[in-house]
């Protein structure tokens, strides 16, 4: 859908070598661009409700979010004027105007379905995704056509979103994180350090996949060099044990497309296995093509640094090696593994006296804006974890669990790849 979608910060447009210059001398050789957000359907149409919405939206919030809004809401008009006897025939979004709760409800039961109008299967649609299109259908009826902000009119009396969801009958789904076992044999089967390193630091980090190029390899290097007794994150919150460390990360869910910035807690020991193979041979060799310029601290073979599809195609080729040689047994993903990290904190004791305690700190390090959603973290079912103990019986901290990974899955000395 993203394709369907233009988003412009104002500028200028140099159009002097346009072929349209051909037939009309008088055409200017700049254009002034509009700042907003024009989003189309498959027909190529503007949708001028959508684009509206958007460009004011876009105002507070990145435009990762844009995009994501703009293809629920596509979703749902295309639905609508190909679905729904209702609607069928609409001008591009004009069927947002007139759509009733029944219709949306009737929407997402097509959703939820296996097989589409004519019979044909196709993949179910649940969980978390039907959750996020109620919330942005929500928002746009609500606070926009119903409810619209300064400089624009109301569009809608009635809201269907008046009594709250319309995602009926859908089941809060439970958050499924990658456990140790499944990161170590990601990392087993990883033919080279700079991979095993990275899978090892999203798991010990919080890291998402969109914001491991901006780690860089300066960042590690001093961090790597300060020796502290304690980690604070807050001046009166938070405090934790020596064996970890205090690392900004540049968030990239901030509003207004700025950089949003928060604190996670890593583990010395995975800090340590990073700036090893940061001084190896290969990443110094890889390092050359940056000339000088800060370089990231994870770099493809080509010396480029890990976009977020790159990561997510990192991911994908080791879990399907994985799964081939038969030592793990079901799929993994770049968010999984971050959902692994916030549930291996919640159970270290290390870092925080209580459950609250730790909770707290986590949402700090996940950057989440509502407790709410640090919260499904502690629906996670305690059978699903594997135990860890030590010579004495105690089960492992964090920290001693990463150094159990980097020991299990190092690269044998001499064979650095």
């Amino acid at each position: 859908m993203e394709k369907y979608v233009v988003i412009s910060s104002g500028g200028k447009l140099d159009t002097s070598q346009s072929v349209v210059r051909e037939d009309c001398s008088e055409y200017p050789n700049v254009l002034l661009l509009a700042e907003g957000v024009a989003v189309f359907n498959k027909q190529m149409e503007l949708l001028p409700l959508v684009s509206d919405f958007l460009t004011d939206y876009r105002k507070k919030y990145s435009d990762q979010s844009v995009r994501t809004y703009a293809s629920n809401l596509c979703y749902l008009v295309n639905y609508l004027v190909t679905h729904d006897e209702n609607h069928i025939g609409s001008s591009r979004d004009s069927c947002l105007l007139n759509v009733h709760a029944t219709e949306i409800q009737g929407y997402f039961s097509y959703c939820r379905s296996d097989v589409d109008k004519n019979g044909t299967e196709k993949q179910p649609i649940k969980g978390t995704t039907l959750s996020n299109r109620d919330a942005t259908y929500r928002r746009f009826f609500s606070d926009f056509l119903c409810n619209p902000p300064s400089g624009y009119q109301p569009m809608r009396e009635e809201n269907p979103y008046e009594y709250g969801s319309l995602v009926v009958g859908g089941k809060e789904s439970l958050i499924k994180p990658a456990l140790f076992l499944d990161v170590e044999a990601l990392i087993l089967v990883a033919n080279h350090e700079r991979e095993k390193c990275l899978v090892q630091f999203m798991f010990d980090s919080g890291i998402r996949r969109g914001e491991v190029e901006d780690v860089l390899q300066e960042s590690i290097l001093q961090i790597s060099r300060e020796s502290r007794k304690s980690v604070i994150l807050d001046d009166e919150t938070f405090q934790v044990s020596g064996e970890y460390v205090a690392f900004e990360i540049k968030g990239n869910k901030g509003r207004a497309r700025e950089a949003k910035y928060r604190t996670t807690v890593i583990s010395k020991e995975t800090i340590d296995r990073v700036q090893k193979y940061n001084s190896s041979i290969e990443y110094k060799k890889l390092k050359r093509k940056w000339q000088g310029k800060s370089a990231p601290a994870f770099l493809n073979q080509a010396g480029n640094a890990y976009s977020a599809k790159a990561v997510s195609k990192l991911i994908t080729k080791l879990y399907k090696r994985a799964l081939k040689f038969g030592i793990i047994k079901k799929s993994i993903s770049p968010h999984k593994i971050r959902h692994g990290f916030g549930a291996m904190l919640l159970k270290s004791e290390d870092l925080g006296k209580t459950e609250l305690d730790r909770l707290l700190l986590l949402q700090h390090c996940l950057g989440h804006d509502s407790l709410d959603t640090t919260q499904k973290y502690t629906k996670i079912p305690i059978g699903v974890w594997d135990k860890f103990v030590d010579r004495n019986g105690n089960e492992l901290k964090r920290h001693q669990l990463m150094k159990k990974l980097k020991d299990r899955t190092r690269v044998k000395k001499g064979s650095l790849k």
